[in-house]
């Protein structure tokens, strides 16, 4: 049974510590309770509270842990608190192995954990803290280029670099408490660095003939590997490992089934190809057995800025935007959402889970037609105006009163003729709407003066009064 009581000392006159045979000792309790539990025979004792109703819960407490215990159920954290850090993270990293991650993200995770043990100071479990991580991430820098081995070119480390080491350690950390050996994810309130206008490493869409001048410049080895991600979007890696016996050129449907292991969201996609492209493969495949890669050659990131040059385009835009390779990934998307089709149907071709990254991230608004899509709009034409002069294919001016709003021939809209002033069989206004081959009549609302509510192509209305 747990004890509270106070323990004291006997001091002199001076309130130095003393026996109490001295002159003038006299005894002096502590401001503090102490709580006694036996633990397999043996006293324990712990530093309880001011209050003694306080003191007296937390012996409570140390007695239900101690049943607990005895029931197979003590603290299951205990076995790990003074285990190093970097043991924990050989087992995470052993067990990711395991799951048959990315090597390459297997890699990084590795690197990143051994890199913020050595620098945070990160002993143990308990020592991984927010503070620490704050200030380390301030001062962190990076080797960048060429000159990565010698140590010569370092710079701050990014925004986004940075958010992938918190995303790493806190990926740590809840497998940690899974594995019962932490309470609590002590990083879960550790808000990311705001990327926002802080990307290094920023990508552009090319236009079409930026691409058609790049395909100019692909010598004839490569070509397949181009077309191919400029028509399925596929990345380098799933490239490198693509098989002819994933490419399924006699089915119905040409496609091309992506194998759980190369992809990098682990999934069995399949990708629709192009009757143009299906053509290049029959072509290219000949002899070859399933087990064959693809691409027996991919193009090098030199090899990739020579092409370039050749085409004339540069690699690095005056706003510091790259045309690296996985830069065609993005024209891919952005030539989707330039060809109207479906966001939601872009998103399963793009292969992504997330609406924003195909809408944000991989599709560069910059392509798009502005200006076209601004001359689709109906012209606004007020009904007291001028007579203007018809923007059809006749080029003849309409009579005095009417309005005609015109739009580019590839909007494919009817256009809009309103008749004003003149008078129907009735002897009052009438107005006749002409969109297509639907023709309505709107009579006066009836009010005093006349007020008529026009509706246009567009579904926003208006009122006028005359």
């Amino acid at each position: 049974m747990a004890s509270v009581y106070k323990r004291g000392r006997w001091v002199d006159g001076q309130g130095r510590k003393c026996g109490k045979d001295a002159p003038g000792a006299k005894w002096v309790e502590s401001r503090f309770y102490t709580v006694a539990y036996f633990v397999n025979g043996r006293i324990r004792r712990m530093k309880g509270y001011t209050d003694r109703g306080a003191s007296e819960q937390l012996a409570s407490k140390m007695e239900r842990a101690k049943a607990q215990g005895a029931e197979g159920l003590d603290d299951p954290y205990k076995p790990h608190r003074n285990r190093r850090l970097a043991e924990h993270v050989a087992d995470w990293i052993a067990e990711l192995r395991q799951l048959g991650r990315d090597h390459v993200y297997v890699g990084l995770c590795e690197s990143r954990m051994a890199r913020m043990i050595e620098e945070c100071h990160w002993e143990t479990l308990a020592g991984i803290n927010p503070e620490r991580l704050i200030r380390w991430r301030d001062t962190a820098t990076v080797t960048v280029g060429k000159a990565k081995k010698k140590g010569s070119n370092v710079k701050p480390m990014g925004a986004a670099t940075q958010n992938h080491y918190l995303d790493t350690v806190r990926a740590f950390c809840l497998w940690a408490v899974k594995r019962k050996r932490m309470a609590g994810n002590p990083l879960a309130d550790v808000r990311g660095v705001e990327t926002a206008g802080q990307l290094r490493r920023q990508r552009r869409a090319l236009t079409e003939d930026e691409t058609a001048a790049l395909l100019g410049a692909v010598p004839e080895r490569h070509q397949l590997a181009y077309r191919t991600i400029l028509a399925t979007g596929l990345r380098r890696d799933e490239l490198k490992q693509l098989r002819w016996g994933d490419v399924k050129l006699n089915a119905p449907m040409p496609c091309i089934e992506l194998r759980p292991e190369t992809t990098k969201a682990k999934r069995a996609d399949v990708l629709p190809l192009r009757q143009d492209l299906a053509v290049l493969f029959r072509a290219a495949r000949g002899e070859a057995g399933d087990a064959e890669r693809v691409y027996r050659t991919m193009p090098s990131m030199d090899s990739h800025k020579r092409y370039l040059a050749k085409a004339a385009i540069a690699y690095e835009d005056e706003q510091g935007r790259r045309a690296d390779f996985h830069s065609l990934r993005h024209t891919y998307g952005t030539m989707l959402a330039k060809a109207g089709i479906a966001p939601r149907v872009a998103m399963s071709l793009m292969r992504h889970t997330d609406m924003k990254l195909t809408m944000n991230v991989y599709t560069d608004p910059r392509v798009f037609d502005m200006a076209g899509a601004v001359e689709k709009l109906p012209a606004m034409v007020a009904m007291n105006a001028p007579a203007l002069q018809a923007t059809g294919t006749d080029g003849n001016s309409l009579p005095g009163g009417w309005c005609e709003s015109g739009t580019s021939p590839s909007a494919q809209i009817g256009h809009c003729s309103a008749s004003i002033g003149k008078s129907g069989g009735s002897g009052e206004p009438t107005l006749t709407l002409v969109g297509g081959s639907d023709r309505q009549q709107k009579t006066p609302s009836g009010r005093d003066g006349v007020f008529k509510r026009v509706k246009g192509v567009e579904p926003s209305t208006f009122t006028l009064a005359t």
